[in-house]
């Protein structure tokens, strides 16, 4: 969203990656794609279970607002975009699942990664949590316990332990 010229308020960022989002949301707009922002949000003005959730345009978060989850209409869309997709990667809740007016955005995208006849790839702590909470794991193809280096094999790094297992293969 920062990326995007969006205020996130007091909400977590790494604004010292901004280049590098711009240069990955250039990079889907040159294949005909795009990274989804978030239309809407729910925020909070403080980090707690009780916090008083409110949903509001993406465009209109304040300064002292905590984004604490994706709103019901960026949830839908995503959703629709996962159930025609044919190959999924989850890494990461979109929302504070934790807390329960913080957990739609994540709920409904688990809803559709099971719903959806896409294969299906899962990792991390925090996924692996969402997983087992909605009890969507036998509707995921294939779940890492990994955490970062599911990653990195995804991004086509060779870890240590896979060069010794082919070094083995080969004899």
């Amino acid at each position: 969203m920062l990326a995007a010229g969006l205020k996130i308020g007091k909400s977590l960022a790494e604004p010292d990656l901004l280049a590098e989002a711009n240069a990955v949301i250039e990079a889907m707009k040159q294949r005909g794609a795009e990274v989804p922002i978030p239309v809407d949000v729910v925020t909070a003005k403080e980090f707690k279970a009780d916090a008083k959730a409110t949903i509001k345009k993406a465009t209109e978060v304040e300064a002292d607002d905590l984004i604490l989850d994706i709103g019901p209409d960026t949830a839908k869309k995503l959703a629709q975009q996962l159930k025609a997709a044919g190959t999924i990667v989850w890494n990461g809740p979109v929302g504070v699942f934790e807390f329960a007016a913080f957990e739609n955005g994540t709920k409904e995208i688990a809803k559709a990664i099971a719903a959806s006849s896409a294969f299906s790839i899962a990792g991390g702590g925090d996924t692996l949590a969402a997983i087992a909470k909605y009890g969507i794991e036998q509707q995921v193809g294939y779940i890492s316990t990994g955490g970062g280096a599911f990653l990195e094999v995804l991004e086509g790094k060779t870890l240590p332990a896979f060069e010794i297992l082919e070094k083995r293969a080969r004899g």
